[in-house]
């Protein structure tokens, strides 16, 4: 399920209501500022993944006096086009319904699992620079489409480690904190294993299109992956033990999978220090077409990739060679931009183009876009 060939909006921000039959290639919206364009973006990453890349509050995404917004989709098989299921999202302030082919489930891994997207935003380059969380979130991302049991040992951590943060805040006899070692340090490893696996299997995908989007750069590229626990470390369950007083006096647990990082090498530099902030872009723009690559081979189906302003994140010779590789790669792709003919056509046969005014889409007949794009 890697192509959306419907989309439907309603309430949602300033969309009234939006509807459009999307092509498996190219899909462009183009508009001013604050028209719409970023809204569409955003309303297939929340039901992809449960959340907005703009905002954590609700009522932002319902149109004001609304009582909820909705989002449908259907999304269809790259190989068997009568292979389609039929995503929803309906989302008030204080409630949020998910629903698969007109039957409601629970938890998004429903959805997430039918609908596997990529986003590439001005503000992608932070991956590099901020936290590891957007690292962590970066690489289980994988894992979760790569490894059948990453999820469950993921619910199994974060159970454990939520009992045992909340143990160690109450100031509980430390027998009932250990409690959740055991099952925290069992699922810590196993992760631990699945995240190494995935990083080397990432490698030489990431190689590939560092050399493609920035031959200038000669030095090889290095994952360098950090598990969340010193690296000398012979038994993770000792490490616990050892530092139970600390994690007491701080109130929350200090070693584990949730504090594990990537670093981003090309050489012995890092790559924060090495690129500059138009490489520090394209070198996102790899990460993404690596793990798109990966995922490919692992699901046998193509990603969805979402790009808001792709004008602002590239010059004009990248945004043609990312484009490319998007068409070599047969991902499904969705671009904003303010204007149609910073975007290069290259294949107009599979293209579909629209414009945003104010929250109203407009579909271009193809005719008058491939004209444009000569």
């Amino acid at each position: 399920m890697t192509q959306i060939s419907q989309l439907h909006l309603q309430n949602f921000r300033n969309c009234t209501q939006v509807q459009c039959q999307l092509s498996s290639g190219l899909n462009l919206f183009v508009g001013d500022n604050a028209a719409g364009k970023t809204s569409i973006i955003e309303a297939i990453w929340l039901l992809a993944t449960g959340r907005s890349f703009r905002t954590s509050k609700s009522h932002h995404l319902i149109q004001h006096d609304q009582p909820q917004s909705v989002i449908f989709s259907q999304v269809t098989s790259s190989h068997t086009h009568d292979k389609t299921h039929k995503l929803g999202m309906q989302k008030s302030t204080t409630n949020t319904v998910l629903k698969v082919d007109g039957e409601i489930v629970k938890g998004q891994i429903h959805l997430a699992s039918l609908i596997p997207v990529q986003l590439l935003t001005p503000e992608s380059h932070r991956l590099l620079e901020e936290g590891p969380k957007a690292r962590r979130q970066f690489m289980d991302w994988g894992c979760f489409y790569q490894s059948a049991d990453f999820l469950q040992q993921w619910r199994l951590y974060q159970r454990a480690l939520k009992q045992r943060n909340h143990a160690l805040k109450r100031h509980l006899p430390q027998a009932q904190v250990q409690l959740w070692d055991i099952q925290l340090v069992e699922t810590a490893l196993k992760i631990d294993v699945i995240r190494q696996d995935y990083l080397e299997a990432l490698e030489p995908y990431l190689s590939t299109f560092c050399e493609a989007l920035m031959p200038e750069v000669t030095e090889a590229v290095v994952c360098q992956y950090r598990a969340g626990w010193p690296k000398s470390t012979d038994d993770l369950l000792s490490l616990m033990t050892q530092n139970y007083h600390k994690d007491s006096q701080v109130g929350h647990t200090q070693y584990g999978a949730h504090r594990a990082d990537i670093r981003f090498k090309f050489g012995n530099q890092e790559a924060m220090a090495t690129l500059s902030r138009g490489q520090q872009k394209l070198f996102v723009c790899a990460l993404l077409l690596a793990q798109a690559s990966l995922h490919e081979k692992v699901v046998n189906e193509p990603v969805i990739m979402l790009i808001d302003d792709l004008p602002a994140e590239l010059d004009e010779n990248h945004r043609l060679k990312l484009l490319e590789l998007l068409q070599v790669l047969n991902i499904q792709h969705l671009i904003t931009s303010t204007s149609e003919s910073l975007i290069p056509i290259l294949s107009p046969d599979n293209t579909k183009i629209w414009t945003l005014e104010l929250g109203k889409l407009t579909e271009k007949s193809i005719q008058i876009a491939s004209s444009q794009s000569k």
